[in-house]
Protein backbone atom coordinates (compact mmCIF):
# COMPACT_ATOMS: atom_id res chain seq x y z
CA UNK A 1 0.00 0.00 0.00
CA UNK A 2 1.40 3.31 -1.20
CA UNK A 3 -0.41 6.37 0.21
CA UNK A 4 2.20 9.18 -0.71
CA UNK A 5 1.61 11.98 2.07
CA UNK A 6 3.76 14.53 0.41
CA UNK A 7 2.72 14.03 -2.76
CA UNK A 8 -0.75 14.29 -2.48
CA UNK A 9 -0.01 17.79 0.47
CA UNK A 10 1.76 19.13 -2.26
CA UNK A 11 -1.11 17.98 -4.64
CA UNK A 12 -3.33 20.37 -2.69
CA UNK A 13 -1.21 23.47 -3.25
CA UNK A 14 -2.20 23.03 -7.06
CA UNK A 15 -5.33 22.85 -6.57
CA UNK A 16 -6.05 25.66 -3.80
CA UNK A 17 -7.73 28.75 -5.59
CA UNK A 18 -4.45 30.55 -5.29
CA UNK A 19 -4.45 34.32 -6.59
CA UNK A 20 -8.14 33.82 -7.14
CA UNK A 21 -8.83 34.19 -3.55
CA UNK A 22 -7.97 37.56 -3.51
CA UNK A 23 -9.98 38.47 -6.41
CA UNK A 24 -13.11 37.06 -5.69
CA UNK A 25 -13.21 38.89 -2.45
CA UNK A 26 -12.66 41.86 -3.94
CA UNK A 27 -15.39 41.33 -6.43
CA UNK A 28 -17.44 40.10 -3.80
CA UNK A 29 -16.98 43.32 -1.80
CA UNK A 30 -17.63 45.64 -5.14
CA UNK A 31 -20.76 44.22 -5.90
CA UNK A 32 -21.87 44.13 -2.05
CA UNK A 33 -21.39 47.77 -1.66
CA UNK A 34 -22.94 48.42 -4.76
CA UNK A 35 -26.57 46.73 -3.60
CA UNK A 36 -25.93 48.08 0.14
CA UNK A 37 -25.29 51.68 -0.93
CA UNK A 38 -29.28 51.52 -2.90
CA UNK A 39 -31.90 53.43 -0.99
CA UNK A 40 -34.71 50.92 -1.87
CA UNK A 41 -32.61 47.88 -0.45
CA UNK A 42 -31.40 50.05 2.25
CA UNK A 43 -34.91 50.01 3.39
CA UNK A 44 -35.08 46.23 2.83
CA UNK A 45 -32.79 46.01 4.50
CA UNK A 46 -29.97 44.09 2.35
CA UNK A 47 -27.17 41.99 3.88
CA UNK A 48 -25.65 40.28 1.51
CA UNK A 49 -23.31 37.31 2.38
CA UNK A 50 -20.75 35.27 0.42
CA UNK A 51 -22.54 31.29 -0.34
CA UNK A 52 -21.12 28.98 -2.40
CA UNK A 53 -17.89 26.48 -2.55
CA UNK A 54 -15.48 29.66 -2.35
CA UNK A 55 -17.17 30.26 1.30
CA UNK A 56 -16.99 26.55 2.47
CA UNK A 57 -13.43 26.47 1.01
CA UNK A 58 -14.22 23.75 -1.27
CA UNK A 59 -13.41 25.96 -4.54
CA UNK A 60 -10.42 24.40 -6.97
CA UNK A 61 -8.33 26.26 -8.93
CA UNK A 62 -9.45 27.84 -10.95
CA UNK A 63 -12.63 29.94 -9.75
CA UNK A 64 -14.55 31.34 -12.01
CA UNK A 65 -17.78 32.13 -9.93
CA UNK A 66 -18.60 33.61 -6.69
CA UNK A 67 -21.91 33.52 -5.40
CA UNK A 68 -23.57 36.63 -3.40
CA UNK A 69 -26.72 35.78 -1.75
CA UNK A 70 -28.61 39.08 -1.23
CA UNK A 71 -30.75 38.91 1.61
CA UNK A 72 -33.78 41.29 2.25
CA UNK A 73 -34.06 41.09 6.20
CA UNK A 74 -37.50 43.31 5.73
CA UNK A 75 -39.01 42.00 2.78
CA UNK A 76 -42.77 40.51 3.20
CA UNK A 77 -44.92 37.63 1.78
CA UNK A 78 -45.89 40.40 -0.20
CA UNK A 79 -42.71 41.40 -2.10
CA UNK A 80 -42.85 40.62 -5.80
CA UNK A 81 -39.96 38.68 -7.01
CA UNK A 82 -39.99 40.57 -10.78
CA UNK A 83 -40.53 44.03 -9.16
CA UNK A 84 -37.60 43.34 -6.93
CA UNK A 85 -35.33 41.90 -9.72
CA UNK A 86 -36.23 44.78 -12.00
CA UNK A 87 -35.23 46.82 -9.12
CA UNK A 88 -32.02 45.12 -8.67
CA UNK A 89 -31.23 44.78 -12.48
CA UNK A 90 -31.42 48.70 -12.81
CA UNK A 91 -28.57 49.09 -9.39
CA UNK A 92 -26.11 46.68 -11.07
CA UNK A 93 -26.22 48.02 -14.47
CA UNK A 94 -25.88 51.53 -13.19
CA UNK A 95 -22.80 50.13 -11.14
CA UNK A 96 -21.46 47.95 -13.76
CA UNK A 97 -22.27 48.90 -17.36
CA UNK A 98 -22.48 46.37 -20.13
CA UNK A 99 -21.25 43.71 -17.39
CA UNK A 100 -24.56 42.44 -16.06
CA UNK A 101 -26.25 39.47 -17.39
CA UNK A 102 -30.18 38.94 -16.15
CA UNK A 103 -30.48 35.26 -15.63
CA UNK A 104 -33.78 33.00 -14.01
CA UNK A 105 -33.51 33.60 -10.36
CA UNK A 106 -29.87 35.85 -10.56
CA UNK A 107 -27.53 38.35 -12.06
CA UNK A 108 -24.38 37.34 -13.30
CA UNK A 109 -21.91 40.74 -13.22
CA UNK A 110 -18.52 39.63 -14.97
CA UNK A 111 -15.17 40.90 -13.96
CA UNK A 112 -12.79 40.51 -17.21
CA UNK A 113 -9.90 41.82 -15.31
CA UNK A 114 -10.58 38.62 -12.82
CA UNK A 115 -11.39 36.46 -15.00
CA UNK A 116 -14.12 35.58 -13.18
CA UNK A 117 -17.97 36.44 -12.21
CA UNK A 118 -20.47 37.06 -9.67
CA UNK A 119 -24.05 35.56 -9.67
CA UNK A 120 -25.99 37.28 -7.38
CA UNK A 121 -29.40 35.74 -5.62
CA UNK A 122 -32.00 38.00 -4.17
CA UNK A 123 -33.79 36.58 -1.01
CA UNK A 124 -36.56 37.09 1.27
CA UNK A 125 -36.96 35.41 4.66
CA UNK A 126 -38.96 32.14 4.38
CA UNK A 127 -42.39 32.39 5.62
CA UNK A 128 -42.79 29.13 7.26
CA UNK A 129 -39.24 29.07 8.85
CA UNK A 130 -38.48 33.45 8.86
CA UNK A 131 -35.43 32.83 11.69
CA UNK A 132 -33.76 30.08 9.58
CA UNK A 133 -34.44 29.44 6.30
CA UNK A 134 -34.87 31.98 3.34
CA UNK A 135 -36.97 32.08 -0.24
CA UNK A 136 -35.44 32.82 -3.56
CA UNK A 137 -37.59 33.10 -6.74
CA UNK A 138 -37.30 29.96 -9.19
CA UNK A 139 -38.18 31.92 -12.43
CA UNK A 140 -39.64 35.51 -13.21
CA UNK A 141 -42.06 35.24 -16.10
CA UNK A 142 -42.79 38.35 -18.39
CA UNK A 143 -45.54 39.65 -15.66
CA UNK A 144 -43.10 39.33 -12.85
CA UNK A 145 -45.13 36.88 -11.52
CA UNK A 146 -43.23 33.68 -9.57
CA UNK A 147 -42.98 31.10 -7.32
CA UNK A 148 -40.55 31.27 -4.07
CA UNK A 149 -38.72 28.28 -3.06
CA UNK A 150 -36.80 27.34 -0.06
CA UNK A 151 -33.05 27.78 0.77
CA UNK A 152 -30.92 27.52 3.67
CA UNK A 153 -27.47 27.83 1.67
CA UNK A 154 -25.97 28.77 5.41
CA UNK A 155 -26.76 25.31 6.16
CA UNK A 156 -23.92 23.79 4.12
CA UNK A 157 -21.42 25.89 5.21
CA UNK A 158 -21.87 24.85 8.88
CA UNK A 159 -22.01 21.00 7.94
CA UNK A 160 -18.66 21.22 5.61
CA UNK A 161 -17.16 22.71 9.04
CA UNK A 162 -19.03 20.23 11.16
CA UNK A 163 -16.80 17.43 9.06
CA UNK A 164 -14.10 18.82 9.07
CA UNK A 165 -13.59 18.67 12.96
CA UNK A 166 -14.87 15.17 12.80
CA UNK A 167 -12.60 13.40 9.99
CA UNK A 168 -9.38 14.30 10.34
CA UNK A 169 -5.32 13.25 8.86
CA UNK A 170 -4.29 13.37 12.59
CA UNK A 171 -6.15 12.50 15.67
CA UNK A 172 -4.54 14.35 17.85
CA UNK A 173 -4.25 17.52 15.53
CA UNK A 174 -7.53 18.84 15.68
CA UNK A 175 -6.67 21.44 12.89
CA UNK A 176 -5.67 18.09 10.63
CA UNK A 177 -9.15 18.27 9.20
CA UNK A 178 -9.39 15.89 6.19
CA UNK A 179 -13.12 16.60 5.19
CA UNK A 180 -12.30 19.87 3.07
CA UNK A 181 -9.92 18.27 1.41
CA UNK A 182 -11.48 15.33 0.29
CA UNK A 183 -14.32 17.52 -1.42
CA UNK A 184 -12.05 19.47 -3.22
CA UNK A 185 -9.97 15.86 -4.68
CA UNK A 186 -13.33 14.56 -5.70
CA UNK A 187 -14.44 17.48 -7.26
CA UNK A 188 -11.32 17.81 -9.52
CA UNK A 189 -11.66 13.53 -10.09
CA UNK A 190 -15.00 14.54 -11.31
CA UNK A 191 -13.12 17.75 -13.23
CA UNK A 192 -10.71 15.36 -14.47
CA UNK A 193 -13.09 12.46 -15.17
CA UNK A 194 -16.93 13.80 -16.13
CA UNK A 195 -18.83 15.98 -18.28
CA UNK A 196 -20.20 19.28 -17.04
CA UNK A 197 -23.34 17.70 -15.49
CA UNK A 198 -23.74 16.64 -12.92
CA UNK A 199 -21.85 19.76 -11.22
CA UNK A 200 -19.02 20.48 -8.53
CA UNK A 201 -22.12 20.70 -5.57
CA UNK A 202 -23.50 17.75 -6.78
CA UNK A 203 -20.60 15.70 -6.28
CA UNK A 204 -19.64 18.01 -3.11
CA UNK A 205 -23.02 16.52 -1.75
CA UNK A 206 -22.48 13.00 -2.80
CA UNK A 207 -19.18 13.44 -0.62
CA UNK A 208 -20.62 14.50 2.29
CA UNK A 209 -23.43 11.69 1.96
CA UNK A 210 -20.11 9.40 1.63
CA UNK A 211 -18.94 10.54 4.76
CA UNK A 212 -22.17 9.85 6.68
CA UNK A 213 -22.83 6.88 5.85
CA UNK A 214 -19.09 5.08 5.86
CA UNK A 215 -17.81 7.40 9.16
CA UNK A 216 -14.43 6.47 7.58
CA UNK A 217 -11.32 6.68 9.76
CA UNK A 218 -8.07 6.68 7.46
CA UNK A 219 -5.29 8.20 8.20
CA UNK A 220 -4.04 9.55 4.53
CA UNK A 221 -5.81 11.73 1.96
CA UNK A 222 -5.38 8.06 -0.59
CA UNK A 223 -7.35 6.19 1.97
CA UNK A 224 -10.24 8.99 2.38
CA UNK A 225 -10.24 9.27 -1.37
CA UNK A 226 -10.42 5.70 -2.48
CA UNK A 227 -12.88 4.86 -0.30
CA UNK A 228 -15.25 8.23 -1.18
CA UNK A 229 -14.62 7.87 -4.84
CA UNK A 230 -15.86 4.21 -4.44
CA UNK A 231 -19.37 5.05 -2.28
CA UNK A 232 -19.95 7.41 -5.28
CA UNK A 233 -19.28 5.28 -7.82
CA UNK A 234 -21.89 2.53 -6.18
CA UNK A 235 -24.52 5.22 -5.23
CA UNK A 236 -24.81 7.26 -8.56
CA UNK A 237 -26.80 4.97 -10.48
CA UNK A 238 -29.95 5.77 -7.98
CA UNK A 239 -29.88 9.45 -8.74
CA UNK A 240 -30.93 9.05 -12.88
CA UNK A 241 -34.31 10.29 -11.65
CA UNK A 242 -34.11 12.21 -8.55
CA UNK A 243 -30.44 13.96 -7.34
CA UNK A 244 -29.41 12.82 -3.78
CA UNK A 245 -31.23 14.05 -0.52
CA UNK A 246 -30.68 17.66 0.22
CA UNK A 247 -28.62 17.79 3.59
CA UNK A 248 -29.99 21.39 3.94
CA UNK A 249 -33.64 21.30 3.85
CA UNK A 250 -35.76 18.35 5.20
CA UNK A 251 -37.47 16.17 2.77
CA UNK A 252 -35.53 17.91 -0.41
CA UNK A 253 -33.46 16.90 -3.06
CA UNK A 254 -31.04 18.58 -5.00
CA UNK A 255 -31.67 19.15 -8.45
CA UNK A 256 -29.31 18.92 -11.70
CA UNK A 257 -29.13 19.97 -15.10
CA UNK A 258 -28.36 16.84 -15.70
CA UNK A 259 -30.34 14.19 -17.90
CA UNK A 260 -30.27 10.29 -16.92
CA UNK A 261 -27.86 9.47 -19.48
CA UNK A 262 -25.44 12.18 -18.02
CA UNK A 263 -25.69 10.54 -14.97
CA UNK A 264 -25.06 7.37 -15.95
CA UNK A 265 -22.06 8.37 -17.85
CA UNK A 266 -20.90 10.37 -14.44
CA UNK A 267 -21.68 6.93 -12.56
CA UNK A 268 -19.82 5.24 -15.32
CA UNK A 269 -16.93 7.27 -15.22
CA UNK A 270 -16.65 7.15 -11.39
CA UNK A 271 -16.46 3.32 -11.18
CA UNK A 272 -13.32 3.98 -14.01
CA UNK A 273 -11.95 6.76 -10.88
CA UNK A 274 -13.01 4.49 -8.25
CA UNK A 275 -11.27 1.55 -9.96
CA UNK A 276 -7.56 3.47 -10.35
CA UNK A 277 -7.77 4.80 -6.55
CA UNK A 278 -8.39 1.52 -5.33
CA UNK A 279 -5.70 0.11 -7.42
CA UNK A 280 -3.07 2.95 -6.70
CA UNK A 281 -3.70 2.27 -2.95
CA UNK A 282 -2.54 -0.87 -3.47
CA UNK A 283 0.31 -1.23 -5.41
CA UNK A 284 3.43 -1.30 -3.48
CA UNK A 285 5.70 0.34 -5.91
CA UNK A 286 5.87 3.67 -5.24
CA UNK A 287 6.45 4.85 -8.81
CA UNK A 288 3.85 3.11 -10.23
CA UNK A 289 0.89 3.73 -8.16
CA UNK A 290 2.33 7.43 -8.06
CA UNK A 291 1.49 7.21 -11.68
CA UNK A 292 -1.99 5.51 -11.23
CA UNK A 293 -2.74 8.75 -8.72
CA UNK A 294 -1.34 11.42 -11.19
CA UNK A 295 -3.89 10.15 -13.84
CA UNK A 296 -6.85 9.82 -11.37
CA UNK A 297 -6.35 13.85 -10.31
CA UNK A 298 -5.38 15.21 -13.98
CA UNK A 299 -4.23 18.37 -14.47
CA UNK A 300 -4.98 22.25 -13.52
CA UNK A 301 -7.54 23.80 -15.67
CA UNK A 302 -8.17 27.20 -17.08
CA UNK A 303 -4.79 28.09 -16.26
CA UNK A 304 -2.33 29.84 -18.53
CA UNK A 305 0.52 26.61 -17.76
CA UNK A 306 -1.42 23.51 -16.89
CA UNK A 307 0.38 20.89 -14.82
CA UNK A 308 -0.10 17.97 -13.01
CA UNK A 309 -1.95 18.13 -9.77
CA UNK A 310 0.00 15.10 -8.37
CA UNK A 311 3.71 15.27 -9.52
CA UNK A 312 6.05 12.38 -9.20
CA UNK A 313 8.07 11.64 -6.41
CA UNK A 314 11.73 12.75 -7.97
CA UNK A 315 13.01 9.49 -7.21
CA UNK A 316 10.37 8.36 -10.02
CA UNK A 317 10.45 8.76 -13.88
CA UNK A 318 7.82 10.27 -16.02
CA UNK A 319 6.83 6.37 -16.84
CA UNK A 320 6.22 5.09 -13.57
CA UNK A 321 9.68 3.62 -12.67
CA UNK A 322 12.43 4.50 -10.31
CA UNK A 323 15.73 6.26 -11.75
CA UNK A 324 17.51 3.97 -10.31
CA UNK A 325 15.46 1.28 -12.70
CA UNK A 326 15.51 3.23 -15.30
CA UNK A 327 19.21 3.73 -15.43
CA UNK A 328 19.09 -0.46 -15.92
CA UNK A 329 19.48 -0.71 -19.45
CA UNK A 330 19.87 -4.28 -21.42
CA UNK A 331 23.76 -5.01 -22.22
CA UNK A 332 24.96 -1.76 -19.97
CA UNK A 333 28.28 -2.64 -18.64
CA UNK A 334 28.02 -0.86 -15.08
CA UNK A 335 25.30 -0.45 -12.52
CA UNK A 336 24.14 1.99 -9.83
CA UNK A 337 25.92 2.11 -6.69
CA UNK A 338 24.25 -0.21 -3.61
CA UNK A 339 22.78 0.95 -0.72
CA UNK A 340 26.00 -0.25 1.53
CA UNK A 341 23.61 -2.70 2.55
CA UNK A 342 24.85 -6.94 1.92
CA UNK A 343 23.14 -10.24 2.90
Amino acid sequence: MTTHAKQFNDAMGRINPGDDAAHAQQAHTEVSEALKADPKLKDLDISPILIGSYKRQVSIRRVKDVDVFARLKKATASTRPGDIMDHVAVVLEDTFPDRVERQHRSFKVDFPDFDLSVDVVIARPCVKHPEEHWQIPEKIEEDGNARWVETHPDRMTELTTEANKTYLLNADDAKSGAYVRVVKLVRQVRRTWGDDQPGGYYFEVLTWHAFQDLQPEESTLAGYLTVVLRHIADHLPDYESDGPVDPTLDGKTIKSKATPEQVRQAAKRMAEAADLAESALAEDDACRSALQWQELLGMTHNTDDPEHIFAMPEYCTADGRTKADASLTRGSVTVPAGQGRYA
